[in-house]
């Protein structure tokens, strides 16, 4: 028998890993995939209903709902890309004895399924969103497209280097769980940033996740300024941190192994 090419054994071995973290991760829930629809719409409404108490208007637009939907959104399909990424060699240990399976197999085969469940996430939500709550709008489809792509990327360089520091440390894992959680607050989900005061903005323009939610909410509000938006220096932080976890995953693959 032929021996089949090493790209239609890596395909195969990507499909399989993808299978399976389907199966774990939503197969034994009695709601599945809604649960990746829930969590996000659920958090959206709660932003909307207790700033509507607090402003007449949101920042940009008439729909709190969208206004914060264009934010978290974004922020989401980041946190979950970064998350699942940087624990992927950790959930799928087992898996690597087999000579087919690498460590950064695991780490692609997660990417490729959250980026596709966040894609269809947003797609849910954004449509009933604009299908009830919000007004007739015109979409940008280049910027969304731009904000998303940005987003995918920071998260996935993010996820590589945690998925190399987490093997290295303890501590680290400990000290990202801390680090990370003002991130929300800081990356203009519920506020824009030209609202902010002179210092603020040159301080929180060097926050990456500023970027492609601005891009989004130009993509969504054709009035938006997202001149300061910069795809550039998202897409340099981004290869920065994938090299630095790849480097490390190439060159210590035991300490990634070894439980």
């Amino acid at each position: 028998m032929r021996t089949p090419p090493k790209l239609a054994i890596h395909l195969r071995v990507l499909g399989a890993l993808m299978v399976r973290e389907m199966i774990t991760r939503y197969g034994r829930s009695s709601l599945g995939y809604l649960w990746a629809v829930l969590e996000p719409a659920a958090f959206i409404a709660l932003l909307s209903i207790l700033f509507t108490q607090i402003a007449h208007s949101p920042p940009v637009g008439r729909s709190f709902v969208l206004f914060y939907a264009t934010g978290y959104v974004c922020f989401h399909w980041f946190h979950d890309i970064s998350n699942v990424t940087a624990r992927s060699v950790f959930v799928n240990r087992p898996l690597l004895t087999f000579p087919p399976i690498t460590p950064l197999d695991t780490v692609i085969a997660r990417f490729v399924l959250q980026v596709l469940t966040g894609l269809a996430t947003g797609a849910v939500i954004f449509g009933v969103v604009l299908l009830i709550f919000a007004e007739q709008i015109k979409i940008e489809p280049g910027s969304l497209m731009i904000g998303f792509a940005l987003a995918a990327a920071l998260g996935l360089g993010v996820g590589l280097a945690n998925c190399f520091l987490f093997a290295q440390s303890r501590s680290w894992e400990l000290a990202w769980g801390v680090i990370s959680r003002p991130l929300f607050l800081i990356s203009c989900v519920f506020f824009t940033f030209e609202s902010l005061p002179g210092f603020a903005r040159e301080t929180l323009w060097f926050n990456p996740l500023i970027h492609p939610v601005a891009f989004i909410r130009a993509g969504f509000y054709p009035v938006y300024d997202a001149s300061h938006a910069s795809g550039a220096y998202v897409l340099a932080v981004a290869l920065a941190l994938a090299v630095l976890g790849m480097v490390g995953i190439w060159r210590a693959p035991s300490k990634l192994v070894s439980p």
